[in-house]
């Protein structure tokens, strides 16, 4: 589980870009080269590029080669990582657990006649 955490960690820092959340969204359902996301996008190529390597090192996107282009598109393996964690902590949301350990060890202090 501790693997899982530090890629799904990973995956959400690539994700908390503005422009690299853009980016997948617009890459959602097809396969799209690199020019073709620069001109969806009003920023430089070295700006596009840094992100787009940001999002594959994470694992969020996938490239394949065609001839000199290079065709990038959403690794839906990830996004079913990051949904399935969200699926749970919404499950566990749900219902709202309350632990009292604080509580516990304060009422063990004030007994032993210490304070909190």
């Amino acid at each position: 589980m501790l693997k899982c955490m530090k890629q799904l960690a990973q995956i959400f820092k690539a994700l908390s870009d503005e422009t690299r959340l853009e980016i997948v969204v617009t890459l959602a359902g097809r396969e799209m080269c690199v020019c073709d996301i620069l001109d969806a996008f009003k920023l430089s190529q070295p700006a596009i590029s840094h992100h787009l390597k940001v999002l594959k090192q994470a694992g969020v996107l996938v490239d394949s080669r065609d001839g000199k282009w290079i065709y990038y598109s959403v690794n839906p393996g990830v996004l079913e990582l990051v949904e399935g964690l969200l699926q749970e902590v919404i499950k566990k949301s749900e219902t709202k657990e309350r632990l009292h350990n604080c509580v516990d060890e304060s009422l063990d202090e004030i007994q032993e006649g210490e304070e909190p």
